[in-house]
C-alpha cells in the first residue's frame, strides 16, 4: 500500500462523500421527471420505436379468425376502373348506395361511412333526384341502427354531410366526428372516446360510436393498438364489390356478417396520417381479391411511407375499443420506482467503470430494456423506454463529467503540491500520472547527487556580522544547483544547511539516471566557475560533489501532519561519503562504479582508487570525470 499525502487523502474522502448525494439526487430527479404526467408524451413516443420489435413477439391468431373489423376501400385502382374512372367522385353516390345495401343485407354489426359528401349534384339545375337511391339506402340502413356517417370538426365550422343525407339518416344521432388527436409531433397515437361540441355537449367519436353499436361502449380515451398485425383487418376494394353486386353474387357480402364495416378512401395523397407504427413497412392491410371482382391488377408498388390512410387509423381505433387491446401506461409510482432502480444501478456502475466500459454498459442495458419493453408492449404494457434511455444517457454525461472534474482537481492538487520542488516537466508528468505519487515503500533504482559548499563554516564565521550577505551567497549556490539539476530532469530532494541533494529516477522515472546525474554535476561546476568570474560580492563558490546510484526506498516519510518526499538507501549514503572524500583527494567530483559502469562510452572517467568509505562494509571503486581533472 502506497502512502497517500494528507491533502490528497482528504480530497479523496470529500470526493467519495459527495458521490452518494450527487448520484442520489440525479437518480431521484430523473425518476420524478419520468413519472410526471407532462412526460407521458415521451412514453408514447417510445412506443413508436418499440412497435416493430413488439410486433415480432405478438401472438398472432389465425388470419381473420376473430377479426371484428372489415374495410371497404376506394383506392387508386378503383378510380381507374369503369364506371368510376368515367364519373366524378361526387357522382358515385348511387354506386355507393347499392354496395352499402348489399353489405347491410348480410347483417353487419354496423357500417361506418368514413367519407363526407358535403355537396350533391342532385340539385334542380344539375341532376334532380340523382341521389334518391343513395338516400333511400341511408334511410333503410339507419332505420336498422346499422349506420354512422362521419363529419369533420377541424375548425369552428364543421364539415358535415349534405343536408339531404343528414335527414335520410335521421339527424345528428347517426353522425359522429372523425377527429384524430395527434401528439405535438403530429403522430396519431391516441383516440378520444368523446368529443365536445360547440354547444358544450359531449358526443362519442366516430370510432367509439361504431364500437358502442357493436356492444362495447367505451368510456375513456385510448392509446391505439398498433401491434395487432395489419393482416387482421380484412380489406376489400370497392370496385370489386360493385362488380359482384352487378353480377348478383351475394356470397362475397357474407364476409361482412357481424362485423364493423368501414368504408373510406385509401389514396396515395388524400387523408393520410402518421401513426405509432410509422417505422414498420407493412402498415396498411393488403386488399384481398374476390372471385367475382374485376380485379384491375396489382397496385403499383410505392416507396416506403410513414403515413397511412385515415380509414386504417379509424379501423385500428375501433378494434382497440372493441377488443380492449389499448396499451396501458404503468402508474406513476411504478414508473418512478423502476426508473429509480435503473438509474441507481447505472450510477453504481458509472462510478466504478471507465468511460469506454460505461458506454458499453449503457448500450447493453439499453438494448436489454428495449427488448424487455417490446415484450411488455406485445402484452399490452407501454414501458417508459424513452425516459430510461434519455435519463441513462444524461446520467452518463453528468457523472462522467463529475469524475473528469474530480480528476482535473486531483491534477491541480498534484501541480500545486509539487510545483515548488519539482521542475515543470516533472510536474506535468506527475499531473498526467498521479499514481506516481503513491510511492511509499516503493523500491526504485535512482542516481543521487550530494553537493556541499567547501569551507562554508569558515566563511560563515567571517561573515557573522553580515548575515544577509551570507544568505545571499548561499542562495546563489542553491540557485545554480537547482537550475542545472532540474535542467537535466533531476529532482531537488532537499537543502541541508549548505548542501544540496538531487535525485534522478524518483518520484518520476527517467531514462539513464546515471548519465543525467553526471551531466548535471559537470554543468553545475561550469556554472559555478562562470559565476565566480563575475561575482559582485567577491565571494567565490567552492563546492564538492559526490554521485552514486542504486536501489533505494522512495516515498513520503514523516507524520500525518508533516511529511517529506525523499529516498533512503545505501546509494544515498555513498553519495554523501563520496562528496566528503573530495576533500581528502583534492577533487571536485567523485563517483563510484554504480555510476561509471552505466555511462556511455563517450563520457570518460578516470579510476582513482578502491577504498572502504566511512560506514560502508564493502570496498568502493572511486572515479572522477576526465573533464574535471
Amino acid at each position: 500500500m502506497g502512502f497517500k499525502p494528507p491533502g490528497e487523502a482528504a480530497f479523496s474522502r470529500r470526493a467519495q462523500r459527495y458521490r452518494l448525494p450527487v448520484a442520489a439526487g440525479l437518480c431521484f430527479t430523473f425518476a420524478l421527471l419520468a413519472a410526471l404526467p407532462t412526460t407521458t408524451y415521451f412514453v408514447r413516443l417510445g412506443g413508436d420505436f418499440l412497435t416493430p420489435l413488439a410486433a415480432q413477439f405478438y401472438q398472432q391468431p389465425d388470419e381473420f379468425a376473430d377479426a371484428p373489423v372489415a374495410l371497404v376501400v376506394i383506392d387508386e385502382i378503383t378510380h381507374q376502373t369503369p364506371p368510376f374512372s368515367e364519373t366524378p367522385e361526387v357522382a358515385w353516390t348511387p354506386f355507393l348506395g347499392e354496395v352499402m345495401m348489399a353489405i347491410a343485407a348480410a347483417e353487419p354489426a354496423v357500417i361506418g361511412l368514413d367519407m363526407i359528401f358535403p355537396k350533391s349534384i342532385a340539385s334542380r339545375t344539375i341532376a334532380p333526384g340523382y341521389d334518391r337511391s343513395f338516400l333511400q339506402a341511408l334511410a333503410k340502413i339507419s332505420a336498422e341502427d346499422r349506420l354512422v356517417l362521419a363529419e369533420a370538426r377541424l375548425s369552428d365550422t364543421p364539415i358535415r354531410p349534405y343536408t339531404g343525407q343528414e335527414i335520410a339518416v335521421g339527424g345528428p344521432e347517426n353522425i359522429r366526428p372523425v377527429h384524430l388527436t395527434p401528439d405535438r409531433d403530429n403522430v396519431v397515437r391516441r383516440h378520444p372516446a368523446f368529443l365536445a361540441l360547440e354547444n358544450g355537449d359531449r358526443v362519442r367519436s366516430f370510432a367509439a360510436e361504431l364500437s358502442a353499436r357493436s356492444g362495447a361502449a367505451p368510456s375513456d380515451d385510448i392509446l391505439i393498438d398498433y401491434i395487432t398485425p395489419a393482416a387482421q383487418f380484412p380489406t376489400y376494394r370497392f370496385s370489386d364489390l360493385y362488380a359482384c353486386y352487378q353480377q348478383g353474387d351475394d356470397t362475397v357480402f357474407e364476409l361482412f356478417r357481424g362485423k364493423v364495416v368501414l368504408i373510406g378512401t385509401a389514396l396515395d395523397i388524400e387523408d393520410r396520417h402518421i401513426g405509432a407504427n410509422r417505422l414498420q413497412r407493412e402498415k396498411a392491410p393488403k386488399v384481398l381479391d374476390v372471385a367475382c371482382g374485376r380485379g384491375g391488377g396489382e397496385a403499383a408498388p410505392v416507396i416506403y411511407r410513414a403515413s397511412m390512410p385515415g380509414v386504417f387509423v379509424e379501423a385500428r381505433a375501433v378494434y382497440t375499443f372493441l377488443k380492449a387491446t389499448a396499451p396501458q401506461i404503468p402508474q406513476a409510482w411504478v414508473i418512478f420506482l423502476s426508473t429509480l432502480i435503473y438509474m441507481a444501478g447505472l450510477s453504481y456502475a458509472y462510478f466504478r467503470l471507465g468511460p469506454a466500459a460505461g458506454v458499453a454498459l449503457f448500450g447493453a442495458s439499453a438494448a436489454g430494456l428495449w427488448t424487455l419493453s417490446a415484450v411488455l408492449l406485445a402484452q399490452g404494457i407501454l414501458a417508459p423506454i424513452m425516459s430510461w434511455i434519455i435519463g441513462g444517457g444524461l446520467l452518463y454525461v453528468i457523472l462522467y463529467s463529475y469524475r473528469v472534474i474530480l480528476e482535473d482537481q486531483s491534477r491541480r492538487w498534484v501541480t500545486h503540491a509539487f510545483e515548488h520542488y519539482l521542475n515543470p516537466a516533472l510536474v506535468s508528468q506527475l499531473a498526467e500520472h498521479p499514481e506516481a505519487l503513491r510511492l511509499g515503500g516503493e523500491r526504485r533504482r535512482v542516481a543521487v547527487l550530494f553537493a556541499d559548499l567547501a569551507g562554508f563554516t569558515t566563511t560563515a564565521e567571517q561573515m557573522a556580522d553580515r548575515p544577509e550577505a551570507l544568505v545571499a551567497h548561499l542562495n546563489h549556490f542553491f540557485q545554480i544547483m537547482t537550475e542545472n539539476i532540474e535542467a537535466h530532469d533531476g529532482y531537488i530532494d532537499k537543502f541541508i544547511g549548505d548542501a544540496v541533494m538531487g535525485v534522478w529516477g524518483a518520484p518520476a522515472s527517467v531514462d539513464e539516471p546515471e548519465r543525467r546525474a553526471l551531466s548535471a554535476a559537470l554543468a553545475c561546476v561550469e556554472a559555478v566557475d562562470a559565476y565566480n568570474v563575475v561575482a559582485s560580492d567577491g565571494l567565490a563558490i567552492k563546492m564538492r560533489i559526490g554521485i552514486s546510484a542504486g536501489e533505494v526506498i522512495a516515498g513520503n516519510l514523516g507524520s500525518k501532519d508533516r511529511f517529506n518526499y525523499t529516498v533512503i538507501g545505501d546509494a544515498v549514503n555513498r553519495a554523501a561519503r563520496l562528496e566528503q572524500k573530495n576533500k581528502q583527494l583534492k577533487t571536485q567530483i567523485l563517483l563510484d562504479a554504480s555510476i561509471a559502469d552505466h555511462l556511455p562510452a563517450e563520457i570518460g572517467v578516470r579510476f582513482i582508487e578502491e577504498t572502504q568509505l566511512h560506514g560502508q562494509a564493502q570496498m568502493t571503486k572511486i572515479y572522477t570525470p576526465e573533464k574535471n581533472q
